[in-house]
């Protein structure tokens, strides 16, 4: 029996446009679908900050010395946004509180060149 390879020519072209589709988002400065799933994963909500939807990073522990409270998130006035301490006035991160000293790390999405 001949296998066909159709199958895997279109397994193979369905991943190539994926991939072209998450790097125009990533060019533009967007939150794509693979950081939104592992967002969605590790139960962090939704941030908008300064019209911008962030992207999360991960989750770090913070003790209350090292973080300052921000404002709140825009889409949630629920959710407080904090920052390093020694961060400028702009940070590069942004943190939501989890529980405890546990904090959920979130970023403004940009693509290399413009940072």
């Amino acid at each position: 029996m001949k296998r066909s390879k159709k199958p895997w020519i279109m397994l193979l072209v369905v991943v190539s446009l994926y991939s072209g589709v998450e790097f125009l988002v990533f060019v533009t400065g967007h939150v794509g679908t693979f950081n939104t799933v592992r967002r969605m994963a590790a139960a962090a909500p939704a941030v908008e900050w300064h019209g911008a939807r962030l992207a999360y990073v991960g989750t770090e522990h913070l003790s209350n010395t090292d973080r300052v409270a921000l404002s709140h998130a825009e889409n949630d006035s629920a959710i407080m946004l904090y920052k390093i301490a020694y961060y400028p006035e702009n940070p590069p991160y942004v943190f939501v509180h989890q529980k405890d000293e546990k904090y959920f790390k979130y970023r403004i999405p940009r693509a290399a060149w413009s940072m």
